[in-house]
């Protein structure tokens, strides 16, 4: 068995090639279970966020893993591989569990050290928990990761001053207006999940004259505007909330834009002539129309252009990479360890089986010659003989175990050889 991860990320690959292989949150059932049915993948999980998609597997052979893994990308995202496999990266083993630390730890992120990733991976593994393709080496696997993040940030500063995508999106809106805040702007956000509550706390502090929430569900949308005392409009009134906009955060979950030339061209029609309109889209895939950019007064900006921003304010996380680096290899080599000494458990549980056997076979065998003893008698006779036996694989079995953690295995074949194949 090898563990795999393959995948693409905003370092390997641009925008537009993300959001034909998002991997949506309600489409993972169906997804995993696709995944679960190749011929090599024995354990399964994927991980789509807007920056990256990546899928986990443990699987029976390398090479053929790694083939039924961009198999399952160009099947289920309806791509031909040769469209996206020169952005792929493919780790094994070893490899492929350190990627997975320093993702839940921030420090793979376009945005370091942000947050919201912990919950990702976390929703990640849920899903592959009940879908029932994450098992004991991915299920070791996740939680070991979950456990590094949650260590990365309490011992590291790298989790300090709180970024992310919506902050950056905020930012970038800033620098595009050439404004020292979004005071006087007015702003519309669209989308009430998690990236939608985080652009409307990013915007809580900008200054920003008015915040408009819109969302295709009402619940949602009024439950987030009333946390932050802004104002709320149902997803087909869109073109009336842009009216009188300025900026417009969109962050849905949507398969298709939610933003149209139409409706956009409609609210230009409405709008004072000449007055600008900002989109900072953060939605993969996208949820403005590229249509949207050829309108006059019209200026789009994407994930793509978030890469600057995120550069030239990365400040004082930079300087904990190193030490989320030393924890990732401590955890690393623990989680590494303790899956050696898994892997070894059944042969070791197979010895001490087969020295009760003998034990057992062996009174059996002088029975007749203790039929004289009493209860209490017969059952000293039988803790002395287990004890013994104890005593004799205590220090062996030990032994063994320690070896195993630290990778040496050839002990393991020499006491199968010695007490018989089949044991």
């Amino acid at each position: 068995m090898q563990t795999l991860v393959v995948g693409l990320n905003h370092k390997t690959a641009p925008v537009g090639l993300l959001e034909r292989l998002t991997i949506q949150p309600r489409e993972l059932p169906k997804a995993l279970h696709q995944l679960g049915g190749y011929e090599h993948v024995l354990e399964g999980a994927i991980l789509s966020t807007c920056n990256r998609t990546e899928i986990y597997a443990v699987v029976s052979r390398f090479h053929g893993g790694v083939q039924d893994l961009r198999n399952f990308l160009a099947e289920f995202c309806h791509l031909a591989p040769e469209e996206f496999v020169d952005h792929l990266y493919t780790y094994h083993d070893e490899a492929a569990i350190r990627h997975l630390f320093r993702v839940v730890t921030g420090i793979d992120s376009m945005v370091l050290g942000e947050s919201e990733i912990v919950a990702q991976v976390r929703a990640a593994f849920a899903a592959a928990t009940d879908a029932g393709v994450a098992r004991t080496v991915l299920g070791d696997a996740f939680r070991h990761a979950l456990h590094t993040g949650k260590r990365a940030r309490r011992d590291t500063a790298i989790g300090r001053n709180p970024a992310s995508v919506s902050t950056a999106a905020v930012e970038l809106a800033r620098r595009a207006l050439g404004a020292p805040d979004l005071s006087g702007r007015r702003v519309v956000v669209v989308g009430a999940g998690k990236m939608g509550e985080l652009a409307a706390r990013a915007l809580d502090g900008s200054g920003a004259a008015a915040v408009v929430v819109v969302n295709r569900s009402d619940d949602r949308g009024h439950a987030l505007a009333r946390r932050f005392g802004a104002a709320f409009l149902p997803l087909q009134r869109l073109e009336d909330a842009l009216v009188p906009a300025d900026i417009v955060l969109s962050s849905t979950d949507s398969a298709r834009p939610v933003i149209s030339a139409d409706v956009v061209g409609a609210a230009l029609a409405r709008r004072q002539p000449g007055r600008p309109l900002l989109f900072v889209d953060i939605a993969v895939p996208r949820d403005v129309d590229a249509e949207v950019a050829s309108l006059p007064g019209v200026v789009v900006r994407d994930i793509d252009d978030l890469r600057s921003v995120v550069e030239s304010s990365l400040g004082s996380r930079m300087q904990e990479v190193a030490a989320v680096e030393a924890i990732v290899s401590e955890e690393l080599e623990r989680f590494v360890a303790a899956r050696r000494a898994s892997e070894a458990g059944p042969r070791l549980a197979a010895l001490a089986a087969w020295g009760e056997e003998v034990r057992r076979r062996e009174l059996e065998r002088v029975a007749g010659a203790l039929r004289g003893l009493d209860g209490e008698q017969t059952r000293a006779v039988e803790d002395a003989t287990r004890r013994i036996v104890a005593k004799l694989l205590h220090e062996p079995l030990r032994a063994a175990r320690e070896l195993a953690a630290r990778g040496h295995t050839s002990h393991l074949e020499a006491l199968q050889e010695l007490f018989g194949p089949d044991r």
